[in-house]
């Protein structure tokens, strides 16, 4: 399959306006700026680690949100826009993780199964990736927590301006 300039281009598109749409579901959101910035900062964190996780996110997620008192619908958002997001930092997670841990597990891999080479690969990586996705999945996590508050207080507070009649002036 080739890729011409128009598919790419096209695709470039949908992504963008997956991640606009998103963005104004999180802005329409009800709840406190606090509550929805907490499920959203947990549903980013929650898809960093997914990959290594093998899918297990959905299990994460529902009971993270209860326990921080966040929001899910804005949780599930953030898990969607992770997806669009982290492969920009699926190199960047494994350097980090390869910087803090080095080579692990190397005196355990003898024996070199034929039949699953991805597994010998996740024995190998996965812990480095996993590490790397962790610590960065925080500071995204975090710095999306802080976005989104900022961003909901800064629209609700327009949206306020807009819905006040204007005063006018005395005769």
């Amino acid at each position: 399959m080739t890729w011409n300039k128009r598919g790419i281009a096209r695709m470039w598109k949908k992504a963008y306006r997956k991640l606009k749409f998103e963005y104004y579901k999180v802005l329409r959101m009800k709840g406190a700026p606090a509550f929805v910035a907490r499920g959203f900062s947990l549903g980013i964190f929650i898809e960093f680690i997914t990959l290594p996780t093998f899918g297990i996110a959905f299990l994460l997620l529902f009971p993270l949100c209860k326990l921080f008192r966040a929001s899910i619908p804005a949780g599930l958002v953030a898990f969607v826009i992770g997806k669009l997001i982290l492969p920009l930092f699926i190199l960047f997670n494994y350097n980090i993780g390869y910087v803090l841990i080095g080579k692990p597990l190397q005196g355990h891999l003898n024996h070199h199964e034929s039949g699953m080479p991805w597994l010998v690969w996740v024995k190998e990586k996965g812990l480095v990736y996993f590490t790397g996705s962790a610590i960065m999945g925080l500071i995204v996590a975090f710095a999306s927590y802080f976005l989104v508050l900022t961003g909901l207080q800064l629209y609700r507070r327009k949206k306020l301006r807009r819905s006040l009649p204007e005063e006018s002036p005395p005769p």
